[in-house]
């Protein structure tokens, strides 16, 4: 009888040092020098295999089992010590989303983007090809403004900019919000009237105005903030927004008028989100406007009651 014995091959070690940018792995190699006692000539060599023993010796002994996340925790550190991104943690609603969609539409050049109204001398033109954020961060969409905050944040803090370059370009981020901000047009304008925010939304996106993706994310859980957002973001054509605006107040002037005269008012009724979630989804579904949808449900309703439909 053969005896067989059953090897169990032991588990891969896991990966410790998660590398995302080349900052970050200069940091991570003066760091593991200073504390794993690697020679600087070995990472000059071959850094990949050097890393790969490092991170074998972080997962594998006690001793340095913190290493990596203390590693991480004093690069994130490194990029933020000035300041500059301190703006992020106090930003309200509405800036974290303008800035979040400005950054992915111009993620490849957005020092150019900040800076369009300004002269750039040729030392700053050189700088543009390092004045890129992080796109990797950008990738998920969510409405969470807490991960909005993370997103925006670790954009700068994976980028190939150096401090100084952060710097400069959060500063003219914040000049650009300021602006931005200080026009209280349509903020004062779209109330909390659903038939108002549903029509403007529905006369906008006919327009193709605003048919970005995440503003039509945006819109499923708050409608009223994705035109808000899409309005800051026309700010970057002032005379396409002011048009704008212009048109859209004439038009919904109009169509009050036409609805008094036609017997019709505005009602602004409290939903739960779910019941508006689905009213949002019906109306899309047959083609139809929210207040089209809704009076169509009412008569139809009416109608299996034994109401008299008159008109």
């Amino acid at each position: 009888m053969v005896m067989t014995s059953n090897t169990v091959e032991p588990e891969p070690l896991k990966t410790q040092l998660k590398i995302r940018s080349s900052k970050e792995r200069i940091f991570y190699i003066k760091y593991l020098q200073e504390n794993l006692g690697i020679k600087k000539h070995s990472f000059l060599m071959d850094p990949d295999i050097t890393f790969e023993e490092a991170d074998e010796k972080i997962a594998s002994t006690r001793e340095y089992s913190d290493l990596a996340k203390k590693m991480k925790k004093a690069f994130i550190n490194s990029r933020k010590e000035n300041g500059d991104l301190d703006w992020i943690k106090e930003a309200e609603p509405r800036f974290l989303y303008w800035a979040l969609v400005f950054m992915k539409k111009h993620r490849k050049d957005i020092h150019g983007a900040l800076s369009r109204n300004m002269l750039i001398d040729l030392h700053d033109r050189e700088e543009r090809k390092t004045t890129t954020i992080s796109g990797k961060e950008l990738n998920e969409l969510s409405l969470d403004i807490k991960r909005i905050r993370e997103e925006i944040e670790n954009c700068f803090v994976f980028s190939e900019m150096s401090n100084k370059k952060v710097g400069r370009v959060n500063k003219l981020l914040v000049q650009e919000w300021r602006e931005i901000e200080s026009d209280k047009r349509i903020v004062k304008w779209i109330t909390d009237n659903e038939i108002q925010i549903d029509w403007a939304w529905d006369y906008l996106t006919s327009q193709y105005f605003f048919s970005g993706r995440l503003l039509r994310f945006l819109a499923k859980s708050d409608k009223k903030q994705a035109l808000i957002t899409g309005f800051d973001l026309l700010s970057e054509n002032l005379d396409k927004k002011n048009l704008l605006i212009l048109n859209m107040k004439r038009a919904w002037s109009q169509k009050k008028f036409r609805d008094k005269k036609n017997g019709k008012k505005p009602y602004s009724i409290s939903l739960t989100k779910t019941a508006k979630t689905m009213l949002d989804e019906l109306a899309d579904r047959k083609g139809m406007r929210i207040n089209e949808l809704v009076e169509t449900l009412i008569r139809e309703e009416g109608e299996r009651s034994g109401f008299e439909i008159k008109d």
